[in-house]
């Protein structure tokens, strides 16, 4: 193959790798307008929640013993390192365990973590699981009864107004790393 074959391959592979992500994008805007979350008032979201701030997102659960509250704790740090650039971002717990988190039990559970900005939503059954398709995320309830566990997936996704993805981490990302990203997205858009 010449190089001019090659230089044509390569521009098609680029172009249909672009359309394939931006997609998926588009699926992912186009699926999140039938999503369904209560906040911790016990009302429904409105879908204008998600264009008015960027969104920092955890997918978790309130009975979680490791993960999830240090995902959180980083969540409430990153939100005091930040400051005043904290304001351009809701940090968002949703959980994966609608069961057991009632309204009241996220309002009660994020109140244990510093920082500002820092939101629980419950989504309803069918958007959990879409939210678990769109985002990957792995989800399995392991025990029986009450003492059951949400073995799941530890990733912190970023999103704009527009509900593109920015940037997605562990985690277990440290609250410095975390606000130098988000304070990098902010500065960017200056």
């Amino acid at each position: 193959m010449d190089r001019r074959s090659l230089k044509l391959v390569f521009i098609i592979f680029i172009l249909t790798f672009s359309f394939f992500c931006k997609s998926k994008e588009d699926h992912i805007k186009e699926e999140w307008k039938h999503l369904s979350f209560v906040k911790p008032d016990g009302s429904l979201l409105e879908p204008k929640f998600w264009s008015e701030k960027k969104s920092v997102l955890y997918f978790g659960f309130s009975h979680c013993p490791d993960m999830c509250p240090l995902a959180l704790t980083n969540f409430g740090r990153t939100s005091l390192i930040l400051g005043e650039k904290s304001n351009r971002f809701r940090f968002i717990f949703v959980t994966l365990d609608p069961e057991r988190d009632s309204p009241t039990t996220l309002k009660n559970y994020i109140q244990n973590f510093p920082g500002k900005n820092l939101t629980a939503l419950s989504p309803n059954a069918e958007s959990l699981t879409k939210l678990t398709d769109l985002f990957g995320i792995v989800r399995e309830k392991v025990g029986d009864g009450k003492n059951y566990r949400i073995d799941h997936s530890n990733f912190i996704y970023v999103l704009d107004e527009d509900l593109n993805t920015l940037a997605n981490f562990p985690g277990g990302v440290s609250a410095n790393a975390l606000a130098t990203k988000l304070r990098e997205l902010v500065e960017h858009e200056n």
